[in-house]
């Protein structure tokens, strides 16, 4: 139950979200990786994984 509530709500974020997301969470990428990989600034490296991370702990709430 608790995996696909985490794959819903992570499917369910805009595509540059779940970027992020699955690079630094799942790969393991520091945020310096992420920004080369994806074109970015770091710091929108930063404030993207701070608006995922804060919608899917929104969206799990009911897990925790």
């Amino acid at each position: 139950e608790r995996g696909v509530a985490i794959r819903r709500a992570m499917a369910a974020l805009e595509e540059d979200l779940q970027r992020v997301v699955l690079l630094r969470e799942i790969e393991g990428l520091s945020y310096e990786e992420i920004a080369e990989i994806v074109a970015i600034p770091i710091g929108t490296v930063r404030s993207r994984l701070h608006r995922a991370r804060g919608i899917l702990q929104e969206r799990l709430r009911h897990l925790l």
